[in-house]
């Protein structure tokens, strides 16, 4: 039984302005949950290979904070 927890950019679902909402994805057994932690973000300011804003992200020390 193993647990993982990971913050993610739900591709999924895109907002008006053009943004992704930031997902806390926890799986358990093999099932997947996700719930919203209240934070969007523009697709090109998000690494998805490091599942991480990336350098140019305008507000990553916030979503360093609420994800860490």
């Amino acid at each position: 039984m193993s647990e993982t927890v990971n913050v993610v950019c739900y591709k999924a679902k895109t907002l008006k302005d053009g943004s992704h909402p930031l997902m806390v994805r926890v799986c358990k057994d093999g099932k997947k949950k996700y719930q919203s932690i209240g934070i969007s973000i523009l697709p090109s300011h998000w690494d998805f290979k490091r599942n991480e804003p990336n350098d140019r992200c305008p507000n990553k020390d916030e979503i360093n904070a609420s994800s860490g």
